[in-house]
């Protein structure tokens, strides 16, 4: 079969692309070609099909160029034309077969679906985050949680400017939603894929197709898991690690703020953002020097500084869909303190695979970093029942198993 893959990048930019390239493995090995559409970049992988790509679309410059420019960033970002048209020509020299879609808001754009309907391929769409019901996807304001855009009162993302605290872009963001509501071209595709019963739950809250959505765990191929664990760890410094993105949602502030009162305590965070200098501004204001900074690290080199840890901690404060680092820790075999938030429990299930916190809730995080640290048997245990948990939970066999029964060509 040929397989159409779409997502908004096609080099490594976070946890859709992780799975992005896991599903793209998977259905090579089961014989199947795959065609990429995406948009033009230099960090991408080459592929054959590079030309049909979108022109790059670089929201950080858009705010350098002219009134006229931006204008035309916004709508090409809401309706993509050029994508309309890249993958007309795309499916007249190939013939797909089905097409996978994961992240193409902002970029690509939902009007592609449209096209797809018309030649009447199948389409799934693997749900990464919760835009088509939140205008800033991640369910978020100001950094409280907030759904007050349920049953489509998109305008709420306007009155409070959820979208990074901007009026422009939260009435951009509201719009958007808006316009593809109206469309209605989200009705085209057969199934929404969840990757988490909590997400899956959020769809159905929200009564986005609910016939159409199906819960499917992802996949994961663990060879690079299996070289770290088989890495010699080279010191025997004590150590708990952070992974991830330093923003706010994250709630790398709010670990550090843990940190204060577990000063014994060896902490690694690894990854960059927006919220980088703050975090390092506090960290020196309170002399916090048990916390360092590695910035952000290749996959291997971060698997292996999380196979040197003692455990993982996971303090997001938004709906994380399914968070690749908890597989990942806990695939290595190390239990993970983690937020009670979004699909997080259904990872971390409490004083079993790790232990559980209210999210932002400094004093209940520091009380479990504290009690885990001094345990050595309790993380023993946890790490093994959390390695075999998510090797159950989160497996290539079981995520193609699952997709085949959506499209049963596969």
């Amino acid at each position: 079969m040929n397989i159409l893959v779409v997502n908004w990048s096609w080099y490594p930019s976070g946890g859709d692309w992780t799975y992005v390239e896991n599903v793209v493995n998977i259905y090579q090995q089961k014989g199947h070609h795959v065609i990429p559409f995406s948009m033009k970049d230099d960090r991408n992988f080459p592929s054959p099909y590079s030309d049909y790509f979108i022109e790059n679309i670089d929201y950080k410059k858009v705010n350098k160029r002219s009134l006229s420019a931006g204008v035309k960033v916004v709508m090409k970002s809401i309706y993509s034309f050029e994508a309309q048209d890249n993958l007309e020509r795309l499916l007249n020299d190939v013939k797909i077969d089905f097409a996978h879609i994961n992240v193409i808001h902002h970029y690509i754009t939902p009007t592609i679906l449209k096209i797809l309907k018309k030649r009447n391929i199948p389409i799934i769409w693997t749900l990464h985050e919760y835009t088509p019901i939140c205008p800033d996807s991640i369910f978020v304001s100001h950094g409280q949680i907030c759904e007050r855009c349920f049953g489509g009162a998109f305008y709420n993302c306007i009155t409070h400017s959820c979208k990074k605290g901007s009026y422009l872009a939260s009435t951009v963001a509201a719009l958007e939603n808006y316009v593809h509501k109206y469309l209605n071209y989200y009705a085209y595709v057969d199934h929404y894929v969840c990757p988490s019963v909590f997400q899956y739950e959020k769809y159905k809250q929200f009564n986005f197709f609910n016939e159409k959505l199906v819960q499917v765990y992802h996949g994961y191929d663990y060879a690079g898991i299996e070289k770290a664990r088989l890495t010699p760890i080279q010191s025997d410094e004590k150590y708990i690690v952070f992974v991830g993105r330093l923003e706010k949602i994250k709630g790398a502030h709010t670990l550090l703020k843990a940190m204060q009162t577990c000063t014994e305590i060896s902490l690694k965070i690894i990854g960059d953002g927006t919220q980088e200098e703050e975090l390092k501004a506090f960290k020196n204001t309170n002399q916090l020097n048990n916390v360092t900074f590695l910035g952000k690290k290749s996959k291997q080199e971060t698997l292996e500084i999380i196979n040197g840890a003692g455990f993982l901690i996971c303090p997001s404060e938004c709906y994380e869909v399914l968070g690749f680092t908890v597989v990942e820790a806990m695939a290595l075999g190390k239990p993970v303190i983690g937020a009670a938030i979004g699909g997080i429990p259904e990872m971390v299930i409490d004083n079993y695979t790790g232990l559980l916190f209210e999210p932002g809730n400094v004093e209940q995080l520091a009380e479990k970093i504290k009690w885990l640290y001094k345990n050595n048997d309790s993380v023993t245990q946890m790490g093994k029942n959390a390695h075999e948990h998510i090797n159950i939970l989160i497996n290539n066999e079981t995520h193609f198993k699952s997709l085949q029964k959506l499209i049963p060509l596969l």
